[in-house]
């Protein structure tokens, strides 16, 4: 059964990606990957609603969220009390910024001892709350909810054909096996630390740059 998270579903893999494996793990090569390709760009990739998050409040314009790929702030609460939805705005939906438009956000955290006091150590205490929309929705969602439509960019899609198709070539070999020769039943490896093959290869990174969030 699909996953929410898949950024592909079986049915949109060439055939000759189909071919590479047994039809009843395909399912489990495209979840895998899905979960890799958000781990690399640093963010769930399909859609999450209502995502309440706590932040840390800096004291200065900015607020960071979390989560990337932020689609719509709905609500932004502050010591209990909602701002009005014209007191800040979303920056830069990839990274998840918020700036404030009339005030500063409040410092959250701890304060130097004595009379007259200066911020610390920006915490987050709680006393900063965000509900927002977030992400795509993925092939896999609307495969579990026909009613919704696909709006994954499609150079993350074919990221994921490209990393499923590779993982699936590896399928049985050893991580850090550079060449084989069946016939002559001999193999060679990558050598030295680090030299093994990256989990995704470079075509779909290149696909995900504008994409990821770097921490």
């Amino acid at each position: 059964m699909p996953a929410p998270q898949d950024l592909v579903t079986t049915e949109l893999l060439p055939l000759t990606t189909r071919a590479m494996g047994e039809p009843a793990r395909l399912g489990l090569f495209i979840t895998a990957v899905s979960d890799a390709l958000a781990a690399y760009v640093g963010y769930p990739l399909h859609q999450r609603l209502g995502v309440v998050e706590t932040v840390a409040g800096t004291g200065a314009a900015h607020l960071w969220l979390r989560g990337g790929a932020v689609r719509r702030v709905v609500r932004v609460a502050v010591r209990g009390v909602e701002l009005e939805p014209d007191a800040y705005a979303l920056e830069s939906a990839l990274m998840g910024r918020l700036v404030a438009r009339r005030h500063r956000w409040p410092f959250t955290g701890t304060w130097s001892p004595g009379v007259s006091s200066t911020p610390m150590d920006s915490q987050d205490t709680g006393e900063v709350v965000v509900t927002y929309d977030a992400g795509w929705v993925t092939p896999g969602q609307r495969a579990l909810n026909s009613s919704l439509e696909v709006d994954l960019p499609a150079a993350i899609q074919l990221a994921a054909i490209e990393a499923v198709t590779a993982a699936l070539s590896r399928d049985g070999k050893p991580g850090d096996v550079a060449s084989e020769n069946i016939g002559g039943t001999s193999m060679s490896y990558f050598a030295g630390e680090g030299g093994g093959r990256a989990a995704l290869p470079s075509t779909a990174r290149q696909m995900l740059t504008p994409y990821r969030r770097l921490r």
